[in-house]
Order: structure tokens, then sequence, then C-alpha cells
């Protein structure tokens, strides 16, 4: 009987070593399988959020290009606009020194304008003058041939 019970505690404690290992492996590989399921899903999780970090990213980048376009077309802009800006000066600076230029020749022309008139009217005083010698002169004339063919 001895014999039996060795044989049958030996039979009894490998079928609980098997028992036992197998039900302890069957839970190790159920939370294998349950942690492998949450990292999966963690793992999926995370791909989402970098996909909509990297769509972010993207729209951000994209937005910063565009934004840099804009500053390179206003550079160009306010570049184009203060050559214009410029060249409106030197036209003014070149109107101004006409308009004082055409005063000085409007002071110039009107002294001449002056000098011409007052060159008329002594020339008309003069004229006037000779016209009225000229009158006596025939009146004188006149008198003196008047005269003259009376007496004898």
């Amino acid at each position: 009987m001895k014999k039996y019970f060795v044989t049958y505690i030996c039979i009894w404690m490998l079928s609980m070593s098997l028992f036992g290992c197998s039900t302890t492996s069957n839970k190790r590989l159920k939370d294998t399988d349950l942690r492998v399921s949450e990292i999966s899903k963690t793992t999926q999780t995370l791909e989402k959020r970098l996909d909509d970090l990297s769509k972010s990213i993207s729209l951000i980048v994209n937005d910063g290009n565009g934004l840099h376009n804009d500053m390179d077309d206003i550079k160009n802009c306010n570049n184009d606009i203060q050559q214009t800006i410029k060249e409106i000066e030197i036209m003014i600076k070149n109107l101004d020194a006409h308009v004082c230029g055409l005063n000085a020749n409007y002071k110039t022309t009107e002294e001449n304008l002056n000098k011409r008139i007052d060159d008329i009217q002594k020339v008309e005083i003069e004229l006037s003058n000779r016209l009225e010698m000229m009158k006596l002169g025939t009146k004188e004339e006149v008198k003196e041939k008047t005269i003259s063919p009376t007496t004898p």
C-alpha cells in the first residue's frame, strides 16, 4: 500500500503541477493578451493623435509659408512704393525749381515790360512834342503865306 500510496501521491502531484501550471500559464496568456490588446489600443490612439498632430503641423507650416510669401509681397510692394515716392520727390523738386525759375522770369519780364512802357511813354511824349512843333510850324507857314501874298 505504501507503494501505491507513493505512486498515487506522485501521480497526484504530477497532475497538480501540470494542471496548476496550465492554469497559471492560461492566466498569464489571458493577462498577456489583455496587455497586448490594451497596448495596441493605446498604440492606435497614439497613432491617431500623431496623425492629428502631423495634420495640424502641416496646416501651421502651410500657413507660415503663406504668411512668409505675403511678407515677401509686402516687402516688394513697400520697395515699389518707396521708389515711387522718391520719383515723386524728385519731380516735386524739379517743379519747384521750374516754378522758382518762372517767378524769376516773370520778374524779369515784368521789369522789361515796365522799361518798354516807359520807353513808349517817352517816345509818345517826344512824338507829341514834335507834332506840336509841326503844328506850330505849319501855322507859322500858313500865316506867312497868308501875309505874304497880300503885301507887295
